[in-house]
């Protein structure tokens, strides 16, 4: 009995090691680009020599979220994993007054070049305040191939029926219906916060799980923003031979927000179509009704938020059926 326990106290062990160890590879294939990072210098502005050790914050405007590096020997410094977002900039350096750079964006997969250089003053340490705007992310020369960022002011002001955020790549130049670069769409990778959501048996024609039904892999609502890349040459992003849609979810502010919507479509809505020869056609009785709301504002301010969306759909559509009606001759 001794034996027989230890031997299956083991296979337990042995099988949460198999769970742990599967997870984990699931997640490494998993992963993708879901934010930004910023790389730059920090110079004096007297000499442009670098300044070693210097202290650079990185805010996010809206969560109060603060990321700090220190320079290198070289000026240089680089901040990865950025959530997305308006920031502001601040470089610190004893000796130096410090600086601070405003109205910087973040979109996903960008990777933003800022240069700060700090006026010595050892007295003085009142920051220096430079309000920039946004560098242009088309022409950085990090970009790592042809792609285009469709962000969340884009999502709510655009008309959708089907309310899937994969109906907006169309409005990328290479995207026709949902074919990137002419490659059908079976070859494309959906990612949403870094993790794949394929259609893998290739039975719907939007390229996601249940898009033979209707059934959409998250609310639209949700979508903070995504990125269309055609073949890009970043090694973190492969694995699809068509075009990659990278989405990332909205999370919340110190701000309390909320929001509520309501859709409706029905045959009443449609007109009826006459063609050429007279002959009238009118649309089968159907009805979709989709109605939520979200909710998102500060658990712990400037260091835990929440964001929750509520999407519900009911829908009433015809079947087709189709057949021969005939009779038999004996």
């Amino acid at each position: 009995m001794r034996f027989g326990s230890v031997r299956s106290a083991t296979a337990r062990v042995l099988a949460v090691l198999a769970l742990v160890v599967g997870a984990a590879v699931s997640t490494a294939f998993a992963q993708g680009v879901s934010s930004a990072s910023v790389r730059g210098h920090v110079l004096d502005v007297a000499n442009g020599s670098p300044l070693d050790g210097a202290l650079i914050t990185a805010t996010n405007v809206a969560t109060g979220l603060r990321y700090q590096v220190r320079a290198h020997a070289s000026g240089q410094f680089n901040i990865e994993n950025l959530s997305l977002g308006q920031y502001t900039f601040e470089a610190r350096a004893i000796g130096y007054r410090p600086q601070r750079i405003e109205g910087q964006r973040l979109a996903l997969g960008q990777v933003l070049d800022v240069e700060l250089r700090l006026e010595s003053a050892p007295v003085e340490l009142t920051p220096i305040t430079v309000t920039e705007q946004a560098a242009n992310p088309l022409i950085s020369s990090a970009r790592t191939g042809a792609a285009s960022s469709v962000s969340d002011s884009v999502i709510l002001r655009l008309p959708t029926l089907n309310r899937n955020f994969t109906d907006f790549i169309s409005n990328v130049p290479q995207v026709v219906g949902t074919s990137v670069g002419g490659a059908n769409n079976r070859f494309n990778n959906i990612q949403i916060d870094g993790a794949v959501n394929n259609d893998l048996f290739g039975l719907g024609s939007t390229g996601t799980p249940g898009g033979n039904s209707g059934a959409v892999p998250i609310s639209v609502e949700a979508v903070r923003e995504f990125q269309v890349l055609i073949a890009p040459f970043d090694v973190r992003q492969g694995g699809f031979t068509g075009g990659l849609v990278n989405a990332v979810t909205r999370s919340g502010t110190n701000v309390f927000k909320g929001s509520a919507f309501g859709y409706y479509q029905s045959n009443s809505l449609i007109a009826a179509f006459v063609d050429s020869t007279g002959l009238k056609y009118v649309p089968a009785d159907f009805s979709r009704y989709q109605y939520g709301f979200t909710l998102s504002g500060p658990i712990i301010r400037d260091k835990l938020q929440f964001f929750t969306v509520v999407d519900l759909s009911r829908a009433s559509t015809p079947v087709s059926l189709t057949g021969t009606i005939g009779s038999d001759t004996t």
